[in-house]
């Protein structure tokens, strides 16, 4: 399978997940607001997320995935299940002894990361009560984890990738339901807690028996501390040093948002909501395809055919990025008013966060190559250079949040973060090992250039139309959907055009984008 096929595959449902998310954000937006319930959920949902970014995606993945491949390729179906079964178990008592702990000291490790929130306060309260709720869930996700990769290795993709979305599902409904009974605010969010905990339940189980017609079974034990074991935790831990240190600047972002005035928390997550469109899509598919690939083709040591799919998974990410990129930053208050503005998400939140998403649009393309560059150093079982790269990207946010943020509050918020990601993507590019470094070629970089170029008029043509046609009374009129329609048709249209116009001298084929050559 190729990686624009496997992308493309988990792309689409991946692309399904985040419209879960929207929809379920929609119903936030309309049923609460931006307010202190809603501040409160999210950092809840916020923390429990980012441990399960450090142990179990990224870090996780990163140092099981290529090892537990090569013992299935090398080794077969009985020792694969050997490793996987001493990797469940030393995962799941770590994670219960782990959760247990934060559990109890919740309102310290909010007073940490959420700073801002006064600590005698309903809001903080709250906060530490839909914590304690949603962070089981870390246990369950770092499980369907561990069974989704073990899927991937195999080039299972659809079904992990879909699964993402139950959890959307499960609290969008949950909300929906208790704004049709009229219950409270507060009530509704706890319920919306408990709505997080089974969405996890669900996605476990199903994995459990994806895996299982597969041939793999789990059986849990305490003589789980194998030489192969120990490998992936010895591996593993840069890759959790590293997703910490990423991480941290998510949180920093969180602790300065605590500062500013209730809603603020909410209006940013919901910019970052929009941003995980193409991000989601396109970032985590690419490099959840291209894992697997790079993983075998560098076992076998044939790095000619690692380089070619890579280079294709880069051009397909640049021509979709720097048109999402376009697309957002010239439209970016039609985005978020047809996205959110309704029930009680008035102007003001829609500027706030219209302004989040133009800060956090600016770092997308770096995001996404971020994402495919780092599956290139796991493939290679490097885990701790990334560590090295994403600590000097933490420190480059510090100093731009001291110096940005004074003058430009929400947009710098975001964009501080975007500044970051761009250092972070060259230096990964920059220190590629050789056998993996794309070849700089006229055609590659005339390819590129033809996407920027098509961007900058794409850009010019939105902008122009947004300045004669959009207003603050459209923004409330149900009309805003027809005018965001034709725009995104238009973008489309001029995006492509402009790009095929620009590949058809140098090769027909590249120029029909449809065609498997135009990526190479």
């Amino acid at each position: 399978m190729s990686v624009i096929k496997a992308a493309f595959t988990v792309g689409i449902f991946t692309l399904f997940s985040r419209i879960a998310g929207y929809i379920r954000e929609c119903i936030m937006a309309a049923c609460l607001g931006a307010c202190m319930c809603s501040d409160a959920l999210l950092v809840a949902l916020k923390i429990a997320n980012t441990f399960r970014r450090i142990f179990a995606e990224g870090a996780f993945n990163s140092a099981f995935l290529p090892r537990f491949s090569k013992v299935l390729n090398n080794e077969g179906q009985t020792s694969a299940n050997k490793v996987l079964s001493d990797v469940f178990s030393f995962l799941i008592i770590w994670l219960i002894i782990f959760s247990i702990i934060i559990i109890i000291f919740f309102p310290s490790v909010l007073k940490i990361l959420v700073s801002g929130f006064d600590e005698l306060s309903e809001k903080f309260e709250l906060t530490v009560q839909l914590g304690r709720i949603c962070f089981p869930y870390l246990i369950l996700i770092s499980i369907s984890s561990l069974l989704s990769g073990v899927l991937n290795t195999i080039n299972k993709f659809a079904l992990p990738a879909a699964l993402y979305s139950l959890l959307s599902v499960f609290t969008g409904m949950g909300l929906l339901i208790s704004h049709y009974l009229d219950i409270s605010k507060y009530v509704s969010v706890n319920i919306m807690a408990y709505c997080v905990l089974l969405s996890g339940v669900v996605q476990s189980y199903w994995l459990f028996l994806a895996i299982k017609q597969e041939g793999f079974f789990i059986k849990f034990n305490l003589h789980f501390w194998s030489e192969k074991v120990k490998d992936i935790m010895k591996n593993m831990i840069p890759g959790i040093v590293g997703a910490g240190v990423w991480q941290l600047n998510m949180l920093i972002d969180t602790t300065i948002s605590s500062y500013f005035p209730t809603g603020t928390i909410t209006c940013v997550n919901l910019a970052d909501r929009l941003n995980q469109f193409p991000l989601g899509t396109l970032g985590i598919a690419l490099s959840t395809a291209l894992l697997p690939l790079l993983s075998k083709y560098v076992a076998d040591k044939n790095f000619t055919s690692a380089k070619k799919e890579l280079e294709r998974g880069l051009l397909f990410a640049s021509f979709l990025t720097f048109f999402a990129t376009t697309f957002i930053s010239s439209l970016n208050d039609v985005v978020v008013s047809v996205a959110f503005q309704r029930g009680l998400f008035d102007e003001q939140h829609v500027q706030i966060t219209s302004n989040a998403l133009l800060g956090f649009a600016v770092g997308l393309p770096a995001y996404v190559l971020s994402k495919i560059y780092s599956s290139v150093y796991f493939s290679l079982g490097d885990t701790k250079t990334p560590v090295i790269f994403a600590v000097i990207s933490v420190i480059l946010n510090a100093l731009f949040l001291i110096t940005i943020i004074p003058f430009s509050k929400y947009f710098g918020l975001a964009l501080c973060t975007s500044l970051s990601a761009i250092c972070n993507t060259i230096l990964l590019i920059i220190y590629t090992d050789k056998n993996l470094k794309i070849s700089i070629s006229k055609l590659f970089c005339y390819k590129i250039f033809s996407q920027l170029n098509a961007s900058i008029i794409t850009y010019l043509c939105l902008d122009y139309c947004v300045k004669i046609y959009w207003t603050t009374d459209l923004g409330e009129s149900s009309f805003k959907w027809i005018f965001f329609i034709c725009m995104l048709t238009l973008a489309i249209i001029v995006f492509t055009c402009i790009t095929s116009i620009m590949l058809f001298p140098v090769n027909k084929k590249s120029a029909k984008l449809w065609k498997k050559e135009s990526w190479s």
